[in-house]
């Protein structure tokens, strides 16, 4: 087993905390020196053989062997005991020998007359396994002052590993209280385990893996393989157990890491993430995209395109033109569940199947859409160009900016419910934004027979034209339950204009139930 470490220092927020206990004392005539720091660190010496174990359910905790979960102990790994008996403080390394015994010799600050189970089996002990690889300092020092210190603790100054399985081994970071026969070990950190695409092949690049706010953190550097992937692993702090308190760089590339997702200790979290764009023209097989990917060019083949739960997308220059076809049936792009979309370049996404919108965005579920860039979204016949689809239901719409155009189909709206469905809040605050109704259907709303949520415009351009019997901005024919509408002071220009048969530009469409409208003193709406 490779126990060799390679790289510099990562985050001091990664270190486990030393145990660091100080009392008075006077020097020694019979002291002895302890090998692992021979200027220093001094005491009496208690030759010790304990038999430590690993806790943890064997179907979550960090492990080797993919069939059996075990994590086995290796060559050279040392458990670091650190305690307190009733006349001193104490430590020591003890060195893995077989079948979970360790040996060594703990150092006691003043003489002691008992065994080594009585010393080790007080509620004052604690242990760390210190993986092969690794070297600890400071076990117990007894200075010339007279003080005593001791003193447990890692040199992370190797703080990442090539592969997964050296990560386990290195970073597993195992600590425990004692117990009647030993010491029974459970995991602290939670492994991560990075493969980066999308990177020159060959290559040495630049990584760095940190906690947010540690300026001290120092970038490694690993090596692609032909392929241009870097493969790393390292280790999440007992400390910061979620991946918003951390950030990924590779060679000045920012890799998103998911997002609100909180680690637990002993389990390995594997990350794959590219910093190239995801070509949709080599795209063969249903994809989804991963929080931080890119996607750009042209789709060219009859998949489903995703968004992953709760990830952030690129979309580059991209065109989706779904063909009309019952085997096909899905949106042009389906979020999976929250997701955002930032815009760049110049994109068109059109539904597959007819009873499915350009974007679905599932109930309950939050669409955000945002940058510089422009869509044009549009279903395939009976569906929304953004929301839901005919007797299907869509969650949230918050439009930031961009430049967009969203046609719905027939009964369908172009911004929301499809026809007889539901759809959820619906909220534009800047962009610019063009939507169009099918026949009784809402440019931005309910479709025929549906409803929806609050409508609230606070920002941006908005021009939106309801289909026959409908209303601009609200409801389609014979909508059902819609929230308030409220267009705000602050919006740049809202004009809104109703089917041929509708009695409203704003408001609920031909047979509809009423909706309640609030347009702010000052707002720039015109209602045709």
């Amino acid at each position: 087993m490779k126990t060799k470490t390679i790289f510099k220092t990562l985050a001091a927020a990664m270190l486990m905390p030393a145990m660091l206990l100080t009392t008075a004392c006077s020097n020694n005539d019979d002291e002895i020196v302890n090998t692992e720091n021979p200027t220093s660190t001094k005491g009496y010496a208690l030759p010790v053989t304990i038999n430590v174990t690993r806790q943890g359910d064997a179907a979550t905790r960090a492990t080797y062997d993919g069939e059996t979960k075990k994590l086995s102990f290796s060559t050279g790994d040392k458990l670091l005991v650190n305690g307190t008996y009733s006349e001193g403080d104490y430590s020591g390394v003890l060195t893995w020998q077989s079948e979970g015994e360790f040996s060594g010799v703990i150092l006691t600050q003043k003489k002691y007359s008992g065994t080594a189970d009585d010393l080790l089996s007080s509620d004052d002990v604690y242990a760390t396994l210190l993986p092969a690889g690794y070297e600890s300092y400071g076990c117990l020092s007894i200075e010339e002052e007279g003080t005593c210190t001791a003193r447990v603790h890692y040199d992370w100054s190797k703080a990442y590993a090539l592969t997964k399985a050296a990560a386990v081994e290195q970073f597993s970071d195992e600590c425990a209280y004692s117990y009647d026969n030993g010491f029974a070990l459970s995991p602290q950190n939670a492994i991560v385990s990075f493969t980066i695409s999308g990177l020159a092949a060959n290559k040495e690049v630049e990584v760095l893996f940190k906690v947010n706010d540690d300026k001290s953190a120092t970038p490694v550097n690993v090596t692609t393989d032909a392929t241009g992937v870097a493969t790393f692993a390292s280790a999440m702090s007992m400390f910061y157990m979620n991946f918003n308190n951390y950030s990924l760089t590779v060679d000045d590339n920012a890799i998103a890491l998911p997002a609100n997702k909180t680690v637990e200790a002993g389990k390995i979290y594997n990350i794959s993430r590219s910093v190239a764009p995801v070509a949709l023209s080599a795209v063969t097989a249903d994809y989804t995209a991963q929080n931080g990917d890119i996607l750009t060019g042209t789709l060219g083949s009859n998949v489903k395109i995703s968004i992953a739960n709760g990830a952030s997308v690129t979309l580059k220059d991209v065109t989706i033109n779904g063909e009309n076809n019952d085997s096909y049936k899905w949106a042009g792009i389906t979020c999976l569940g929250d997701a955002t979309i930032t815009l760049e370049g110049t994109n068109t996404v059109k539904g597959f199947d007819e009873d499915y919108p350009g974007i679905h965005v599932p109930e309950g579920k939050t669409l955000t859409i945002q940058g510089e860039g422009s869509l044009n979204a549009s279903g395939n016949g009976l569906s929304a160009g953004i929301g839901g689809g005919r007797n299907m239901h869509c969650g949230n719409i918050v439009i930031n900016g961009g430049n967009i155009t969203a046609t719905g189909g027939e009964y369908n709206a172009g911004i929301g419910g499809g026809d007889s469905g539901s759809c959820g809040a619906i909220t534009i605050s800047g962009g610019t934004v063009t939507a169009t109704g099918g026949d009784c259907a809402a440019g931005i709303g309910s479709g025929d027979s549906g409803s929806c949520g609050a409508i609230t415009i606070s920002g941006g351009t908005v021009t939106a034209t309801g289909g026959q019997y409908a209303a601009g901005i609200g409801g389609g024919s014979d909508n059902k339950t819609c929230g308030t509408i409220t267009i705000k002071s602050t919006v740049t220009e809202v004009t809104a204009t109703k089917g041929k048969v509708a009695p409203n530009s704003i408001g609920s469409g031909d047979k509809g139930k009423g909706i309640t409208v609030t347009i702010e003193d000052g707002a720039n709406v015109t209602q045709e």
